[in-house]
């Protein structure tokens, strides 16, 4: 199948029980509008050789890095995701600002972070809802230019660690035949409320 599109990128924080062996995710949210994710595994490969040739292989799961780019990444988002904070100040008597503070001690989460690729075969369409179980995001870096005589849009990514979840889970992932239904399992899977929006058909 042919991937056609992006859309719809959720998330929902993450809590551990190690001892336990298990997991909870919290209430989930849309993060933002999807442009792209781009995906890079780190797969552990160990092959055993007998009589001159390859008898058994393993091939397991290590990380991977998770480069999410949005249209724009609220304030609220980032400082979920990184463990910042967000502060009132006031400017002058009418005016007052939200203030995102990073700091050394600044601790970020773990969350389950999903998205919907439509895809298309033999003029079928299909949506492929894909979870990454266990998302550690970073500090983004970022450049800016001045604008020049063609408008050139400048939209910071995000990147993220991918890691394995208390029960050995790193991805789930379904084929819905339709948008609607690779949404409701999304909103299933990460506690997210059916009025978030952003995933219209």
């Amino acid at each position: 199948m042919a991937q056609i599109g992006l859309r719809y990128p959720v998330y929902a924080p993450l809590v551990e029980d190690e001892a336990a062996g298990t997991y909870t995710y919290g209430t989930g949210k849309v993060a933002a509008k999807a442009i792209s994710v781009e995906m890079s595994l780190n797969i552990a490969d160990a092959p055993l050789y007998a009589d001159d040739g390859i008898a058994e292989r393993v091939r397991e799961f290590i990380d991977g890095t998770l480069n999410f780019t949005p249209d724009d990444l609220s304030d609220e988002v980032k400082a979920e995701w990184l463990g910042s904070e967000i502060e009132e100040e006031t400017i002058d008597e009418e005016t007052t600002v939200s203030v995102l503070k990073s700091t050394t001690q600044d601790m970020p989460g773990y969350f389950g972070f999903g998205f919907i690729v439509p895809k298309v075969k033999e003029n079928v369409r299909k949506y492929r809802a894909i979870i990454f179980t266990k998302v550690q995001f970073a500090e983004p870096n970022e450049s800016a230019q001045t604008k020049g005589e063609n408008i050139s849009w400048q939209t910071p990514s995000i990147e993220g660690k991918i890691m394995r979840r208390v029960d050995e889970v790193w991805k789930e992932e379904i084929t819905a035949d339709t948008l609607a239904q690779a949404k409701a399992w999304l909103n299933k899977r990460l506690n997210i409320g059916a009025d978030s929006g952003n995933g219209e058909e």
